[in-house]
């Protein structure tokens, strides 16, 4: 399980498209572009606001793009037993 804040960033919502990606339109919509984020090959499941499950085999990438991007985050390793 990995978590960060955006609390405090000015540019938060920048943040949240480089770690996600988002849909760019232009021209009124009529054309759209799917700009890619950290975690678009990544396979993950976001569970709330800055935390989300990944893969631990992904969690390198994870950390090396998040320092680029200067936000700092934290690494919880979970382990279920059925």
């Amino acid at each position: 399980m990995v978590t960060y804040s955006l609390s405090g960033k000015k540019n938060a919502l920048e943040l949240t498209r480089k770690i996600y990606g988002y849909i760019d339109s232009s021209n009124h919509g009529k054309y759209k572009y799917e700009r890619p984020g950290i975690l678009t090959e990544i396979d993950y499941e976001k569970v709330g606001n800055g935390v989300f499950f990944i893969n631990p085999v992904d969690l390198n990438k994870i950390t090396t793009e998040f320092k680029k991007i200067n936000l700092k985050i934290k690494v919880y390793n979970l382990i279920i037993k059925t």
